[in-house]
């Protein structure tokens, strides 16, 4: 996943599932990091653990008109945030 997410998007934000899959934390991160860099070694990588910390660096560091894809394991959780940031927005609240 992550040589391919190389391959697409100019900047990645590798965040830590809920669901593991038999793996730790630290594998999870380290494989997509190390096919982000066998892909493109300079492509632009942040890691954030905390999948709602992810999503607020997302949204507060991109430029006006960036598209963001968000790849969550707990789809309703990730909605809730964006449709509460989108709020924020509409009311002047986040910049």
């Amino acid at each position: 996943m992550g040589s391919i997410a190389a391959e697409m998007f100019d900047e990645i934000i590798i965040r830590q599932d809920k669901n593991l899959r038999g793996k730790s934390e630290a594998d999870l991160i380290n494989m997509l990091d190390a096919g982000i860099k066998k892909q493109d070694p300079n492509k632009k990588t942040t890691i954030i653990p905390s999948e709602k910390e992810a999503i607020i660096h997302a949204v507060s560091h991109a430029e006006k008109g960036s598209l963001i894809v968000l790849c969550s394991d707990v789809v309703p959780d990730a909605l809730d945030l964006v449709k509460q940031l989108k709020d924020q927005e509409a009311n002047g609240e986040l910049a």
